[in-house]
């Protein structure tokens, strides 16, 4: 299991029923929403979808079905690194090498399997690998092939674009950190209530609120002046890829990943490093709204604490 990465999207191996997924979420503490039970599957004991909550509240697990090929999906983005861990740990998934494997295979369903889970994991790079079965044998395979490779390629544009806005951000970035020796300045990227109800889900508000509170009351809440010698490395993200490791998140402090999922993905934060002769400190918090900053250092310290004891029914994190 342990070449399983912690990804927003979980492939389940075709030949593990539901049954045995809803026992494992079951035992793992998971509720699933009754409302799905309403409407009959396609196949007896095979629901094309199914939803599971942790107590009644967020994070979700949400489950697809595809009878076709037996592709079981679940979508875990919402899920911290703990819950997703045990998911992992306790289900047979696809890793990625078996998924690229797929397209090899002379079963034409396992070879629309791989094509339809590369699509569901955005795997940009199987790209040549899904471009190959636009000249398969099989029409209908074919033409998915190919709707398949527009979608990839299009997500891939998107990413590269992603990633130069965000370069773009981060070499503004530390003219905007050598001010943080200010304290006026630093007040002034107190955030108000409308702007956490920006940056968070509503049921993190009011704690985020008490935690802007406690940051902006502490008197060490600055740095001295950077000297012009200090390099500053700066690091953007939107705040929905620190859901899942990657090159961006990977960047940040570890517990942003245990708040992500309650974080509003389209925010722009950042983190950086003071490269001083010798030694290196880390900051992060800062984040954009819009037309202004605002700065929440550390901000999952605060939140949680706030989410495992239970006020967001998410207790055991």
């Amino acid at each position: 299991m342990s070449s399983i990465p912690l990804d927003q999207i979980l492939i389940v191996q075709p030949q593990c029923p539901f049954a045995d997924i809803a026992r494992v979420l079951a035992q793992l503490g998971w509720q699933r929403d009754p409302m799905d039970m309403a409407a009959p599957p396609l196949i007896y004991a095979e629901p094309e979808v199914a939803t599971w909550s942790w107590a009644g509240n967020k994070p979700f697990v949400v489950y697809t079905f595809n009878p076709v090929v037996k592709m079981r999906v679940l979508e875990v983005a919402t899920l911290p690194p703990a819950l997703r861990k045990a998911v992992v740990n306790q289900l047979p998934l696809l890793s990625p090498d078996a998924i690229e494997k797929l397209f090899a295979s002379d079963d034409i369903r396992e070879r629309f399997l791989g094509l339809w889970a590369a699509q569901e994991t955005e795997r940009v790079d199987l790209i040549e690998v899904a471009r190959k079965l636009t000249k398969d044998a099989e029409p209908v395979l074919a033409e998915q092939a190919q709707e398949v490779c527009s979608k990839l390629e299009r997500i891939n544009k998107a990413r590269t674009e992603l990633l130069v806005q965000m370069k773009i951000m981060s070499e503004a970035a530390p003219a905007l950190i050598r001010r943080l020796n200010d304290p006026d300045f630093v007040q002034s990227l107190k955030p108000s209530r409308a702007d956490l109800e920006q940056l968070f889900d509503p049921i993190l508000v009011d704690a985020a609120e008490q935690a802007v509170h406690a940051i902006y009351t502490d008197p060490n809440l600055r740095f001295a002046a950077v000297a012009n010698d200090v390099n500053i490395q700066v690091v953007a993200s939107p705040a929905g890829l620190l859901r899942w490791p990657n090159m961006l998140s990977d960047k940040f402090p570890g517990g942003y990943r245990d708040i992500a999922g309650w974080m509003t993905p389209k925010r722009i934060w950042m983190c950086w490093k003071l490269m001083h002769p010798g030694a290196t400190v880390s900051y992060d918090g800062l984040v954009w709204l819009d037309d202004h900053w605002c700065w929440l250092p550390k901000i999952f310290r605060y939140l949680t604490p706030y989410l495992m004891a239970g006020a967001a029914g998410t207790s055991k994190h």
